[in-house]
């Protein structure tokens, strides 16, 4: 039994059941080198975050079904969003070799699992997947709400980002009405009218074939602006942004050199190439998982326009 990759991949954001304010795109290499780069500490960190009580111990570790999910998917997308000082929203649909019946059986037979109406509840945390569909498997950590049959804010946020017409291997996207960014002022006083970020990383060629936690990735950050005029005006303003930006970035655990500048492309605004490791990249997308968008620390990017 086998789902056909365009069948899958299909479509992938369509079925998000709430507004992202991060958004990611992975395709199947860095999916790869994801899994490798999870080590204990890291999955006790994913564990956490899904946990009804995160401080009073953790079960050992299966990863058994982490494994099998990302060996069977080509694609991914994953969204996090906040509301007010909760914990962050995450959701997940992996694309791939998963027919609906062979998958819902795997659940059912799972021990770690329980049937609920709508899909399936995970016995150790606030861990959710609905009922399979079209090759894809989608996970939550909130349990199944109302059906929303309209076309998902997700879905219509990674169009007209350019993360769905991405070609790359990794692509994440910071919209400028997210939680977190108005919680970040860059410069006193200064409202930089842009309308999100986007990461875009490649592999390197040169990067060992098979899944390696030290696969090396060309990362680029593109500022989108309103529009062309718009950038042009802001340019000496985007240049003094970016050298203090590139700072919080090194903290986030992102290697940015002093050497790595950003220049103006039409309405867009990007960085020279970066290289990061893919354990680097995981280290920096559960850094941004666990912040908290009512308590984050100012300093990365401006204040969106309104």
């Amino acid at each position: 039994m086998s789902v056909p990759r365009d069948v899958a991949v299909s479509g992938l954001f369509d079925h998000f059941e709430r507004t992202p304010q991060v958004l990611a795109r992975a395709e199947s290499a860095f999916l790869r080198d994801m899994a490798a780069s999870f080590d204990d500490s890291t999955i006790q960190a994913l564990i956490s975050m899904t946990s009804e009580n995160p401080d009073n111990g953790q079960k050992p570790i299966n990863r058994d079904r982490l494994d099998k999910t990302l060996a069977r998917a080509e694609a991914a997308g994953i969204g996090i969003s906040w509301n007010s000082k909760e914990s962050p929203s995450i959701e997940a649909v992996f694309a791939g070799n998963f027919p609906s019946l062979f998958t819902s059986l795997s659940f059912s037979l799972d021990g770690n699992w329980k049937r609920i109406e709508g899909g399936y509840a995970s016995k150790s945390g606030k861990l959710y997947v609905r009922d399979p569909y079209a090759g894809k498997l989608h996970f939550t950590t909130w349990a199944p709400e109302q059906p929303n049959n309209s076309i998902s804010a997700a879905s219509s946020i990674a169009e007209r980002s350019g993360l769905l017409a991405s070609a790359s291997d990794l692509a994440i996207y910071l919209d400028a009405k997210s939680a977190l960014v108005s919680q970040l002022p860059i410069l006193d006083g200064v409202t930089l009218p842009f309308d999100g970020i986007l990461l875009t990383a490649e592999r390197d060629r040169t990067s060992p074939k098979g899944a390696n936690p030290h696969a090396r990735y060309t990362a680029i950050f593109k500022i989108q602006m309103k529009d062309e005029q718009t950038a042009r005006t802001y340019r000496p303003i985007m240049r003094v942004m970016w050298a203090l930006v590139s700072g919080k970035l090194t903290a986030l655990g992102i290697p940015v050199s002093p050497e790595t500048s950003i220049e103006q492309q039409g309405s867009l605004f990007a960085t020279t190439p970066i290289s990061m490791s893919a354990r680097e990249i995981v280290n920096v997308f559960l850094a941004l998982s666990n912040m908290n968008g009512g308590k984050a620390a100012s300093g990365l990017v401006a204040a969106p326009r309104q």
